[in-house]
């Protein structure tokens, strides 16, 4: 008999302790988007000239590798050349 009371208040505990810690009501967001940025898709890379002391655009490209290109080229004819990301 003491038994079946002791098991009976433990279920009745444990049946009211999970009804109390289950959330009244649903916290619903909004769904998370997460896009990878894509830095080259809309960038642009200057390539610079040193002229005369002050900093020239020469050129402006969408991609790095064509700028690097264009800048490789300009060096080869002895200028100061930087390629900047804007």
């Amino acid at each position: 008999m003491f038994r079946k009371l002791i098991l009976s208040a433990v279920l009745t505990a444990g049946a009211v302790t999970g009804l109390a810690l289950t959330p009244a009501t649903a916290d619903a967001h909004p769904p998370v988007v997460v896009v990878a940025p894509s830095h080259e898709h809309h960038a642009r890379f200057e390539v610079l000239v040193l002229r005369r002391g002050c900093w020239e655009v020469c050129d402006v490209f969408r991609n790095r590798d064509d700028a690097r290109r264009a800048a490789s080229r300009l060096r080869h004819h002895g200028l100061a050349v930087e390629v900047r990301r804007v």
